[in-house]
């Protein structure tokens, strides 16, 4: 394709789309890589902490779960509220808003006299990583040109890989060396840290005045420009729902494979930690190797990702009763999350340019109500039907997002 940066995207290498004239450095990613390792660290370390935090505030694990609730929910809802405004602020300035109040409420966490305060710390960083992760996804789309995406995309979702191999397994050993308030202070560290660098970011450039890129030459919707209300373009929408079944598909399994697991194998939670761990490698093997979305083409091997999960997903529960063959699963399941995770974000960055903050909002919006809706579910199918149904409804929702694609595809040629 020409450099004109409004040719079709049909995600198969094919066009640059606009960005800056040259690829970031990885180095120059490092802040928000750091950022998004933090804020995974911070959604993920109640979970081997529950049981301390119950004992610290004399509450039941039910009620200490009211954090990670508040978490969530304050994502899901921050994240469009910010994403509304966001197009129209500079990304670094909304970056590090972001993580200065990430660091405020993560050191609030690590001060909280009472249950109802350490909720209400925990919303308020999920409000900031619902402000931070838009802006984040949609900064990598703003300065790299489309043909090299993916590659930086993988780079900064490679965050999300090293708080579950590294990150969780640390916070777990402060928390029971030091105190569960230790390892909210180390997680504020980190995103002190990454603050510090994404100050070191360039800024990204600014819209072009020019119609925006979009697949198959979509209409921009009218008033889209940088001074008017930002407006998600409609090519984005499938894509949106992508992101949604193929994250059911994984919370909705994931969150109680553990029970099932350390059943069948007879393990302990450390046990099972060796699984997940294998999930983490195969999550950092494909985001830090993301550029094959890019070599062989996003839609392509998007596709290719989501059949396979699909396929996977249904072995999955005969697999549980093997520890080797869980953990190739395990190993497998991260590499194709990885490579449709990437592949997803780095559509949404093309399809949306002058409302590329809001489609990003949009992403994590649906992400998280993908959570609520997979554990809520996903324990209703697993009481009722047993986890076998459980996996089978999961492959049977990757199969659906692979089905939307497919269709976008077509739209958009």
């Amino acid at each position: 394709m020409g450099n004109t940066g409004h040719g079709p995207v049909h995600g198969d290498g094919d066009g640059d789309g606009q960005g800056a004239a040259a690829p970031l450095q990885p180095w120059a990613l490092l802040g928000l890589t750091l950022g998004v390792t933090a804020i995974g660290v911070e959604g993920l370390v109640i979970s081997p902490v529950l049981g301390d935090l119950a004992s610290t505030f004399d509450a039941s694990p039910a009620q200490a779960g009211w954090a990670v609730s508040a978490y969530g929910l304050a994502l899901a809802g921050a994240a469009p509220i910010v994403g509304l405004w966001g197009d129209r602020v500079p990304r670094l300035t909304l970056l590090r808003a972001a993580l200065g109040l990430f660091v405020l409420a993560g050191l609030l966490c690590a001060l909280a006299n009472s249950l109802g305060a350490l909720v209400a710390a925990r919303a308020l960083c999920g409000a900031a990583a619902g402000a931070f992760l838009p802006a984040c996804y949609a900064y990598v789309g703003d300065c790299t040109a489309f043909a090299d995406r993916a590659r930086a995309m993988g780079r900064v979702m490679a965050g999300w890989s090293l708080a579950l191999t590294l990150g969780i397994p640390v916070g777990g050993v402060i928390a029971q060396w030091w105190g569960w308030r230790l390892a909210f202070v180390a997680v504020a560290l980190l995103a002190a840290l990454a603050a510090w660098r994404v100050n070191r970011m360039p800024a990204a450039p600014l819209p072009r005045p020019a119609a925006p890129a979009n697949p198959a030459g979509t209409t921009p919707a009218s008033g889209s420009g940088p001074a008017s209300r930002p407006r998600l373009d409609r090519a984005a929408l499938p894509l949106l729902a992508l992101n949604f079944f193929d994250m059911l598909s994984f919370y909705g399994v994931y969150t109680f494979l553990g029970v099932t697991v350390q059943a069948r194998l007879q393990l302990g939670s450390g046990g099972f930690a060796l699984f997940v761990a294998c999930y983490g490698l195969g999550l950092m093997a494909s985001t830090l190797n993301a550029s094959v979305l890019d070599r062989f083409g996003k839609t392509r091997v998007l596709r290719g990702a989501l059949l396979l999960l699909a396929c996977l997903l249904l072995v999955l529960a005969p697999a549980t009763g093997h520890p080797t063959t869980l953990a190739a699963a395990m190993l497998c399941w991260g590499a194709l999350q990885g490579l449709a995770q990437t592949g997803t974000a780095t559509l949404v960055t093309q399809v949306s340019e002058r409302a590329r903050g809001l489609a990003m909002a949009c992403l994590s919006c649906t992400t998280y109500l993908a959570v609520s809706l997979g554990s809520f579910g996903g324990g209703w199918v697993l009481t009722h039907h047993g986890f076998e149904a459980l996996a089978q409804g999961a492959a049977l929702c990757a199969l659906l997002a692979g089905v939307l694609l497919q269709g976008w595809v077509r739209k958009t040629a």
